[in-house]
């Protein structure tokens, strides 16, 4: 019986710890043409440089720790990679609709 009260602590233990180990990856908002016709080439150049710092942040938070190690427990990594692959998918996009306004407002970059 004292060992059934233990393995249920466990698995318990391993639920809650895995349930909460998904990393938080910096989620970028969509590119909209609203943005793009009120911002001038400058506003587009520090948009620009925003979304590359997400970018870096969405790679430095994929960087191996415990949390790694408790989401590959709870789902093999799974939840963690959708997350940085969503995370990655919205900043790529971002990050290309803002050349695209710089293109068509020939900014010089």
């Amino acid at each position: 019986m004292k060992k059934i009260a233990i393995v249920a602590a466990l698995v318990v233990a391993a639920s809650v710890t895995s349930a909460c180990a998904t990393k938080r990856y910096p989620i970028a908002t969509q590119w909209s043409s609203a943005e793009a016709e009120a911002m001038d080439c400058n506003d587009l150049r520090l948009e620009l440089i925003r979304a590359n710092q997400i970018q870096t942040q969405v790679a430095e938070t994929a960087d191996f720790d415990w949390r790694s190690v408790a989401g590959f427990l709870g789902d093999y990594g799974i939840g963690n990679a959708m997350a940085k692959s969503d995370a990655d998918k919205a900043i790529r996009a971002r990050i290309q609709g803002i050349q695209e306004a710089q293109r068509t407002k020939q900014c010089t970059v």
